[in-house]
């Protein structure tokens, strides 16, 4: 259960940060790569059932989940999915949806070359999971973070 680790690992980190602040968690807003395969349903639980009698007994958890990019190591420039889509279109033609880049995004130069210089000297950029954004409740109002 992969999804509990990450749950404990994000409550533990949004405590270390809180720590002396004299703050309520409201809202943690936490980015997922899109590849993890993290099921959303399953994170969302483990955090609601590991914040309790914690700063964080009444946050709400955001997941959103990121697409892959990528850097040129030609031309030093970065690039989305959506910047080479014509080119992911016929790898899905070819070899179907779950394509295996999909699963895999360092397989990109097998698959892609660089949208601005034509290069396959590519690589994934990191794909960590993040707090994107915190929500606060200090002194009595809400206050917005990150």
């Amino acid at each position: 259960m992969h999804e509990w680790s990450v749950a404990e690992a994000v409550i533990k980190t949004v405590q270390d940060w809180a720590d002396g602040r004299n703050v309520k968690i409201k809202r943690v807003v936490l980015g997922i790569p899109a590849v993890s395969f993290l099921d959303s349903d399953l994170l969302k639980e483990a955090f609601d059932t590991l914040k309790r009698d914690s700063i964080l007994e009444d946050a709400t958890l955001i997941v959103r989940f990121k697409s892959p990019t990528f850097h040129c190591n030609s031309c030093n420039r970065d690039f989305s999915l959506d910047d080479v889509k014509d080119q992911l279109d016929k790898v899905r033609a070819e070899f179907g949806e779950d394509y295996p880049m999909h699963l895999i995004p360092a397989l990109a130069p097998a698959f892609i070359s660089c949208p601005h210089c034509g290069s396959h000297d590519i690589s994934a950029k990191a794909q960590d999971i993040t707090i994107d954004q915190l929500e606060v409740e200090e002194d009595g109002g809400p206050q917005g973070s990150g």
